[in-house]
């Protein structure tokens, strides 16, 4: 049989609190008159530790001491030894206060005289060594004897006896005597307050138990009213309806849920449509792949084709080697284009082995602080001769400005641009080099040649592997197709801004690199 959230959340909750209540009359009933016993003892010592600073023979004493028993609602009984050698007591022979003692405070009214010899009785023997298991001693201080004590006391005129919580003190005098304090207070009063307290409890908690029993299915019904509205939408939800929401004004827990499934309700909806437009962006990933492939595939031919012609060679002039009658000058010749088509593969192969270690991650920058201007100019030397040959017009506009980037890897960028920019100058064979400071605390290097611009479907495919704008694949000045993929890769692992742009009479390229000081946002 199923069983209802509302009658679960009742049934618990009610039980709970009903094993409160029992528990707590049954712990009342068993722990409560010890407690206020225990209480009432530590009462007694505290209202003695009160009255012993009190001088006996102050003439407001008994309004002093009055007061202090009114606060701690017990009797106090002040007496003072007198010097006797008789023996007052014998226990059925004393109904009154015997001559060696006289009251300082108290009188026969609140405790009789025979109540007062039952207590002297009694603190007598614990001083003679005999021992009672209602009688047990009590350290006030180290000079005073005191005994906490429950005897059963009768009044004089009465037969019927009671039973009395008491606290007696001696207090030695300079004279050899001892003052005796008593500080008494009833059991059967504490027994009658336990009592009291029990049958409060039980009407209380009877009177509880019913109203918290209606309070309770009212919260319960309150309670699951928000969750049966939630399941209902759930279940629409779950049958891809997505039109009902859940009305839950509250800010608990349950409007948040409320909130939440309305949100869910809404997000599903919207994903269903996405996933609607996911499958024809899957068609353009498949495309995408197709095309990745493609370029693999493109990237396997250029390199076969950029090592065919040499090998070719090679192999050609080597078979011309074998051949008799060669003179010296055609053997020397022969080998010196063998060496020049070997080294030619060489640097193919070392140009690749470097693109795969800078796009690995394998090669770490390794950064440093100098002026931008000594890497310009320590690169210009590198190619003094061939700006000689060609008879390049160059230009630098450098400054002193220090940047924070690894030297090596930047040079190596730098003598990509230059000597791109050789291999296609025009007639006006102008190379210039400027570098700008832009206004976010980024450096411009621009290396500028004269020549044809680069067709505007070109621009995002020069920095690929082996791409030549110059589809002839022309064999003049040696180059792969290799030096921007180089410099494209390490400028990204370096973290720094690149790009090319055409411009009146040629083409520029450049990289921005932050200033010293400075952090790179990749």
């Amino acid at each position: 049989m199923k069983t209802s959230i509302k009658s679960k959340l009742f049934l618990i909750t009610y039980g709970i609190i009903l094993a409160f209540v029992l528990g707590l009359i049954i712990l009342n009933n068993t722990f409560l008159e010890k407690y206020y016993i225990r209480t009432r003892e530590r009462s007694l010592l505290e209202a003695f530790s009160d009255v012993s600073k009190v001088e006996v023979y102050d003439e407001d004493l008994s309004q002093i001491v009055y007061e202090i028993e009114k606060d701690y609602n017990v009797d106090i009984q002040i007496l003072k030894e007198l010097l006797s050698t008789e023996n007052p007591f014998e226990e059925g022979v004393i109904t009154r206060l015997p001559p060696p003692y006289v009251r300082l405070y108290g009188n026969q009214f609140s405790i009789n005289d025979g109540i007062i010899s039952d207590i002297m009785l009694e603190f007598k023997n614990q001083v003679d060594g005999f021992t009672s298991d209602q009688v047990k001693p009590i350290d006030v201080d180290d000079d005073n004897l005191a005994y906490l004590m429950e005897i059963n006391v009768k009044e004089n005129d009465r037969d019927n006896e009671f039973q009395l919580l008491s606290l007696c003190v001696a207090i030695p005098q300079n004279n050899q005597l001892n003052h005796y304090y008593i500080l008494t207070v009833t059991v059967q009063s504490i027994r009658d307050s336990v009592a009291v307290f029990n049958g409060f409890t039980i009407v209380i908690g009877f009177i509880f138990m019913i109203i918290s029993g209606a309070l309770m299915y009212f919260i319960s019904y309150r309670f699951t009213n928000p969750l049966l509205q939630i399941n209902q939408v759930a279940k629409a939800i779950a049958n891809m309806n997505f039109e009902n929401k859940v009305d839950v004004q509250s800010n608990d827990e349950f409007g948040d849920l409320g909130r939440n499934i309305n949100l869910m309700s809404t997000q599903l909806e919207a994903s269903i449509r996405e996933l609607q437009l996911a499958n024809a962006k899957l068609a353009n990933d498949i495309e995408l792949k197709n095309k990745i492939d493609a370029m693999r595939k493109e990237f396997i031919a250029n390199a076969s084709h950029e090592l065919k012609t040499p090998i070719s060679l090679i192999l050609g002039y080597c078979e011309a080697l074998k051949l008799p009658d060669l003179d010296k000058a055609t053997s020397e010749e022969y080998l010196n284009i063998i060496m020049d088509e070997s080294n030619k593969m060489n640097r193919l192969v070392m140009q690749l082995l470097k693109i795969s270690q800078l796009e690995s991650g394998f090669t770490e920058p390794q950064f440093s602080q100098f002026p931008i201007k000594d890497l310009i100019d320590e690169t210009i030397r590198f190619f003094s001769i061939l700006f000689e040959e060609k008879q390049v017009i160059l230009q630098i506009n450098s400054g002193d400005e220090e940047v924070e980037s690894d030297f090596d890897q930047l040079q190596t960028v730098l003598t990509n641009f230059i000597a791109n920019a050789l291999h296609h100058l025009d007639e006006s064979r102008l190379i210039r080099i400027d570098c700008l400071e832009e206004t976010d605390g980024w450096l411009k290097i621009i290396v500028f040649n004269s020549g044809k611009n680069i067709p505007e479907s070109e621009m995002e495919r020069i920095w690929e592997s082996f791409y030549k704008v110059d589809k002839a694949r022309t064999r003049s000045y040696g180059g792969q197709g290799l030096g921007l993929s180089i410099a494209k890769t390490t400028l990204l692992n370096l973290g720094h801004r690149y790009g090319v742009k055409n411009e009146p009479g040629g083409v520029a390229f450049y990289f921005e690199i932050k200033k010293k000081n400075q952090t790179i946002n990749d």
